[in-house]
């Protein structure tokens, strides 16, 4: 466990412990972080990625590769860092989702919506969808509404 993930934990036990309220000084970490996994409505495929930074979506095995660390930076904006590799979800213009070191840009950034069937996730940067296909392919799109663009 990093210092920043030590520092969330405690500042969420003392916001337990003391009923909830906590007031956080300037500089302390606040962002909530939990582990998730990220499971494709469409394909029941698990968002996974490796230590060259490619993305994609395999089988639910259990593995660090297919966790998450979900960091709530408000706004319903979310960090999706690796479990395994430690980098960051992120994205560009042309639609490649990839993972590289966590640099805080926007491009690292992705707002959880709610659709019929899951959670959208799009990117604050471009605006396009994390999106996923039946060959385990991922990729962000333009919204659509469909399931492919849509994780539980």
């Amino acid at each position: 466990m990093n210092l920043l993930q030590r520092t969330v934990a405690l500042v969420a036990s003392t916001a337990v412990l003391a009923g909830g309220a906590t007031v956080l000084a300037a500089g302390q970490a606040s962002a909530a972080t939990s582990e998730i996994t990220l499971q494709n409505v469409a394909t029941s495929r698990y968002l996974d990625s490796n230590g060259n930074g490619n993305v994609y979506t395999l089988p639910g095995n259990g593995g660090s590769y297919q966790r998450w660390y979900a960091s709530d930076l408000g706004g319903s904006t979310f960090n999706l860092r690796n479990k395994a590799t430690g980098f960051c979800l992120d994205s560009n213009g042309n639609g490649n989702v990839y993972t590289l070191n966590c640099n805080g840009g926007s491009y690292q950034k992705w707002v959880r919506g709610n659709g019929p069937y899951g959670h959208t996730y799009r990117n604050l940067a471009t605006g396009l969808y994390l999106d996923s296909n039946g060959n385990g392919d991922v990729y962000a799109l333009s919204g659509n509404g469909g399931s492919y663009q849509q994780w539980r």
